[in-house]
């Protein structure tokens, strides 16, 4: 399931999409279409979202599952450069998550996964940016998260340095029963750079789920 919105999207003043608003959109959702107990996947600072959810609503979803997850990262990026005048904003939106894709990515799923970034108006990844480095610090509230209610994975590429295989592992380290597993040969985007090998650990967990579902 996809939010139906996306944090402070066009919006670079205006802090009304905020982390808690956010992740109440995807149980809405959820609720609206009559789904049951639905398994959630989010990417990023859908990965985030996926530590809030759990932490609030974790009676209302099978599992979650959070790539390129953690509850905080420093900030590496300078996003002064990200809505200026004298710029262009899609050729330095891309160039600034170029080298978050893993280097034995295929080449048309990177230049994809690139051009993804090069569509946002001005201003859009800047503020989505401001929602993951401000608004986004989770490191008090996944204490709150108990995976005996929901179970949940967090999976983090080796070559992501924006969300580092140590800040995802640091924070399943705070949460007890949380399995996370650092996947070989991606990046920050496994969903659209190289879907196949994304594929190879994302299957186990759906069967497992599947299998925990078919056993309860």
């Amino acid at each position: 399931m996809e939010s139906p919105v996306r944090p402070k999207a066009g919006r670079t003043t205006n802090t009304s999409f905020r982390q808690r608003p956010m992740s109440r959109s995807f149980w809405r959702s959820a609720m609206r279409l009559r789904l049951d107990r639905p398994v959630v996947i989010g990417c990023s600072i859908g990965g985030r979202i996926v530590l809030q959810l759990a932490a609030d609503h974790p009676g209302r979803f099978r599992a979650l599952i959070g790539a390129q997850a953690a509850a905080w990262q420093d900030p590496w990026y300078d996003t002064g450069w990200l809505n200026r005048p004298d710029v262009h904003g899609g050729a330095v939106c891309a160039a600034l998550i170029s080298g978050l894709i893993a280097p034995g990515s295929p080449d048309a799923d990177r230049h994809e996964t690139l051009w993804h970034y090069m569509q946002g108006g001005p201003g859009v990844f800047k503020g989505d940016l401001w929602f993951y480095r401000v608004d986004g610090d989770l490191r008090d509230t996944i204490a709150r998260i108990d995976t005996e209610r929901c179970p949940l994975w967090l999976l983090t590429g080796e070559y992501d340095f924006s969300c580092r295989p140590a800040d995802t592992m640091a924070t399943a380290d705070e949460i007890p029963g949380c399995h996370a597993v650092v996947m070989e040969q991606l990046g920050h985007f496994p969903m659209s750079e190289h879907h196949e090998q994304f594929a190879f650990y994302l299957r186990p967990i759906l069967k497992e789920i599947t299998e925990r579902g078919n056993a309860s």
